[in-house]
């Protein structure tokens, strides 16, 4: 510097200074790209998992449909049955078994919540880059807490339903008709032919107080509306699972 050499020393200065801000703009750089790999790598691995559920979804919410409708089916059936007088034995007869095949229980789906519930959280969501996808992923959750919303219904009314069931009706005649369903309790949706044999002769009604069979009628419906309308939510998750699947499936490389 006493050698005149200020403006050659600021010149080195600034060319060191500029290095090392280059040198930590690339490395910070390389630093980002490498954590949006890693977040690439992890949203895949998520999108995957979603995949993996709302399939498994799809295939347990379809047997829960089909089932419960059904039931329903049979159920309206039964309420035909009950509008009409019950003193003839063979009217009671059927009356009674197709109470005690199809009413006795209802599909229910355990949803696979697992991929959403670690994105939410670990706070993760934030990973699915497309808004669509992270939107409708939000959108199809709510509709799961509407399906189970749903089950505690159904699950009101059925108890409520059961209650008066007992009141009128002699379960002692359809043990062996309750061991095969707890067998299986897909049995319960087997033709009413393979419960002929399976529920005893006798005296079908225990308590034939119109009053009692009015308020087995009234529940025995009101548990029929709510299980037809679990089984409209049921298909709209469906719907909601598959138009998810194809969302992923147009926006991601992914089998």
């Amino acid at each position: 510097m006493r050698d005149g050499g200020t403006r050659h020393y600021l010149r080195y200065a600034a060319g060191e200074i500029i290095l090392v801000v280059v040198g930590i703009l690339i490395a910070l750089q390389i630093n980002n790209w490498n954590e949006d790999r890693l977040d690439r790598k992890k949203e895949r691995e998520f999108l995957e998992s979603m995949l993996t559920d709302l399939g498994e979804d799809l295939r347990t919410i379809d047997s829960a449909v089909r089932g419960n409708r059904f039931l329903v089916d049979r159920i309206g059936d039964l309420l035909e049955i009950l509008e009409g007088p019950l003193d003839q034995p063979d009217r009671q007869r059927r009356m009674y078994i197709q109470s005690v095949a199809y009413t006795y229980w209802y599909l229910r789906v355990d949803f696979s919540e697992l991929t959403m519930s670690q994105l939410k959280s670990s706070g993760s969501l934030r990973l699915i880059e497309d808004p669509e996808i992270r939107r409708e992923m939000l959108k199809y959750e709510q509709g799961l807490a509407i399906c189970k919303h749903q089950y505690t219904e159904i699950q009101n009314y059925f108890h409520a339903y059961e209650t008066s069931q007992k009141q009128i009706m002699n379960m002692k005649l359809a043990r062996q008709a309750f061991a095969h369903i707890e067998e299986n309790y897909l049995n319960m949706l087997e033709p009413l032919e393979t419960f002929e044999p399976l529920v005893r002769v006798g005296q079908y009604l225990i308590d034939d107080d119109p009053k009692l069979v009015a308020e087995y009628f009234a529940a025995l419906m009101f548990y029929r509306t709510a299980l037809h309308v679990s089984v409209v939510f049921l298909e709209q998750q469906m719907l909601m699972a598959q138009s998810l699947i194809d969302l992923i499936h147009d926006h991601y490389d992914i089998d």
